[in-house]
């Protein structure tokens, strides 16, 4: 089977893009030379881009669009994969949780999905207001905890970045209290590590949350960024995420003084 057969152009922009320059050459009678001649690029980059191993730019598809008569469709197509809108097979994420024996989770916003409690995932929903049915959303987001607790459970390293700790979230002091004081219970669990990358560090390049998920046959990235999230299985892109939470994690504090830093936010609510 050929590079390009595995591409999935209904669920990532990226791929959309490498099948509709390919359809169109194919559909001119052009060689990959004579594409690489117009997108001033070589016959090999020009056969990695239709097969997605690489990504070409707007300055090597605006003249394409423009000797096809495309009225801008590649350059559109890769500016909206480019700037986020990518979302490859992201109704995949809960599987890939689901089947994962290692999450590595770095979040710079919230109290990732796994370690909520009920009021906080509840005011979340409630505050964000992109579900429907808010009651059900909080009863699916406990579901997905359940493998934690059971048998055979995924390894899991969680970094928040110190402002999650701070965010007041719900009414008073309660809702928070709770939640924090739920952290301290899930590090005892030894399959969990919780670490806090402290604003002293600066910024470490990631916002939203970052999750790298190992399967016994794959793995995966999730980045989200506001409502905005997507699925990464490219392995050149994966090791990159990899190297980024590597470097995050080498900045974060160690296992017993992100406790301390979290018994002291405990104490100050109280």
């Amino acid at each position: 089977m050929e590079s390009h057969d595995s591409l999935d152009p209904r669920s990532s922009l990226w791929d959309l893009v490498a099948v509709q320059l390919r359809l169109l050459r194919l559909n001119h009678g052009w060689t990959c030379q004579q594409v690489g001649e117009v997108a001033n690029a070589s016959r090999s980059h020009v056969s990695n881009w239709e097969a997605g191993r690489r990504r070409p730019n707007q300055a090597n598809l605006a003249p394409l669009d423009e000797a096809w008569g495309t009225a801008g469709l590649l350059t559109s197509l890769a500016e909206h994969a480019k700037d986020g809108h990518d979302r490859p097979r992201v109704g995949a994420f809960l599987q890939y949780e689901r089947d994962a024996t290692s999450i590595r989770n770095y979040t710079s916003d919230v109290i990732p999905g796994l370690l909520q409690t009920e009021g906080y995932a509840r005011f979340l929903f409630q505050r964000g207001g992109v579900v429907d049915d808010v009651e059900r959303a909080v009863s699916d987001r406990m579901e997905r905890q359940r493998p934690l607790y059971g048998a055979n459970p995924p390894n899991l390293w969680v970094i928040l970045a110190q402002p999650v700790l701070w965010w007041q979230v719900g009414e008073g002091s309660g809702l928070m209290r709770d939640q924090i004081d739920h952290l301290l219970q899930v590090t005892q669990l030894d399959h969990v590590s919780l670490r806090v990358y402290p604003v002293s560090a600066g910024w470490p390049g990631v916002s939203g949350s970052l999750v790298l998920m190992s399967t016994r046959h794959t793995e995966v990235a999730y980045l989200e960024s506001g409502r905005m999230g997507r699925v990464i299985d490219r392995p050149s892109e994966i090791h990159d995420l990899n190297v980024s939470y590597d470097r995050i994690g080498a900045l974060a504090l160690p296992e017993d003084q992100s406790r301390t830093l979290i018994k002291h936010m405990l104490g100050l609510m109280k």
